[in-house]
This record gives structure tokens, sequence and C-alpha cells, in this order.
């Protein structure tokens, strides 16, 4: 099924790639890359970690939203408890009433933006049973779901650091290509001793998937201070002032208001 979320429901600015002389050199000295050329490498927060999780609960109840869809429709005891959208035995109920649901999810949206503001009396849970029965009761909670969604992107809007890892993400894919271990060493001087996340999309040749790979790195700011500690000779010397001197540049960017 497919609907659609009203134009003004969704308010997005997108600058441009800002080049970046430390990227440039990381990426001069190393000669790693990911395994597949058409993979994409991020080091984030713990906002996007749990951005992730949430959008993977958000796909497995849609699922399984249309699963009861179709169900339901075929099953005639059912059927005299849920609201009748077409005539009986229409082949295309089970994808009328997937829509119906997937119009209420928008519906969160625009009311989790203050675009929408829910009618009286009419409860999401009561609405959804109506719809697909009681079999639905997994999708009683979608509304809270959605809230803790996007809440959790207004967080990452609003977090820095993030942002930061997401201007470095653009200058690789702008590059062509995405090397891990320079990516990494850039993050650990904008990672401002946060604990970071990497994340891995790599895509299922022949099936038209794509599969997210996830490792928890910890505090990676500790990780180039040793290296800075062990290894200073003068070409190390001229690479870390130029990372010192964005760095610098960075944390004098004024900060997004909440």
């Amino acid at each position: 099924g497919s609907q659609r979320v009203r134009p003004d429901a969704i308010f997005c600015t997108l600058s441009p790639v800002e080049p970046s002389l430390l990227t440039d050199q990381l990426r001069t000295n190393d000669n790693e890359v990911t395994e597949r050329s058409d993979d994409h490498f991020i080091i984030g927060t713990q906002y996007l970690y749990l951005f992730f999780r949430l959008h993977q609960v958000l796909v497995r109840r849609l699922n399984i939203a249309k699963d009861i869809s179709s169900s339901v429709c075929k099953n005639n005891e059912l059927r005299r408890h849920i609201d009748r959208l077409t005539y009986e035995g229409d082949p295309n109920e089970g994808t009328i009433r997937y829509e119906a649901f997937l119009s209420l999810v928008y519906s969160l949206v625009e009311t989790g933006t203050g675009l929408n503001e829910e009618p009286e009396g009419a409860k999401f849970e009561d609405r959804v049973r109506y719809l697909l029965g009681n079999d639905s009761y997994e999708l009683a909670t979608m509304d809270k779901l959605i809230s803790h969604i996007l809440k959790h992107l207004q967080h990452m809007a609003n977090d820095e650091t993030l942002q930061n890892m997401i201007e470095i993400y653009r200058r690789h894919k702008l590059a062509g290509s995405f090397k891990p271990s320079a990516f990494r060493e850039e993050a650990a001087l904008m990672s401002e001793g946060e604990n970071m996340y990497a994340f891995q999309i790599c895509n299922v040749s022949k099936l038209h998937q794509k599969i997210l790979y996830f490792e928890y790195l910890g505090c990676i700011a500790e990780d180039i201070e040793d290296d800075v500690d062990a290894d200073r000779d003068d070409s190390k010397r001229g690479l870390d002032d130029v990372a010192m001197e964005e760095a610098e540049q960075v944390s004098k960017r004024p900060r997004r208001g909440p």
C-alpha cells in the first residue's frame, strides 16, 4: 500500500557538502575501502543507533499489519466485528484495509508534528481494532512508537556530534567510496568523548534488499589520543595540526537550539 504525508508535515534543509582538507588527507593516507563498492559506512552516536532500532520495530509492525489485513478478510467470524470497507468478496480488500491502516499511521505523524489534532474520543487503539480485529493487539501502541521515532529525529537534528558525523559521511560519499579507517580517525576527533557506533549498509545481490550491520565502538576519542602520544613524527604533526584547526572551527560553530 502507499499513502502520502502532507507536504507541510516535513521540514528539511540540506546544505552543500563542505570540503575538508583533513578528510582529503586522511583518505589519501588510507588504502582500506569497504569490501563492496556500493556499501555505505557511517559512524554515529547512540541517538542514531536507537533510531535504527525503532525503525526496525516500525517495519516489523507494518509487516504484521499487512499480514493481518489479508488474513482478516478470509475469516468470516472476524469479519462481523470489523468495519466494512468494500463489498464482500472484493479481491483487493486486503490492500484497501492495509492502506486504511497506513492512513492512520500517517495521521500520527501529522499529529506528532502539531499539524493535525486527534478528534475527541477517537482512540488509536479502538480505530485499529475496528479496522483489523482483535488480533491487531501488537499494533495498539503504534502511536507511542511513532512518538518515540519523532522525538529521536528531533534529538538527531540537534545533536552536533551526529551532524559532524553526517558531514564526514557526505564527504566520503561525494568522493565515491567509503574508507572506514579514515572515517574513524576523523570521527574520533569530532566525537567529543561520546560513545559511538559503526554502521554499514550492504546490498543483497539479486534480492533488492539491504542489510544493516552495526558495531559498538565505545569512546573512540581515546584511541586517537593514544595514537598521537605513541607516534609523533613530522608527517603526523602536520596532519594533527590540520585536525586541530578543523576541530577548533567546529567547536566555535553556534550550537542549535532545542
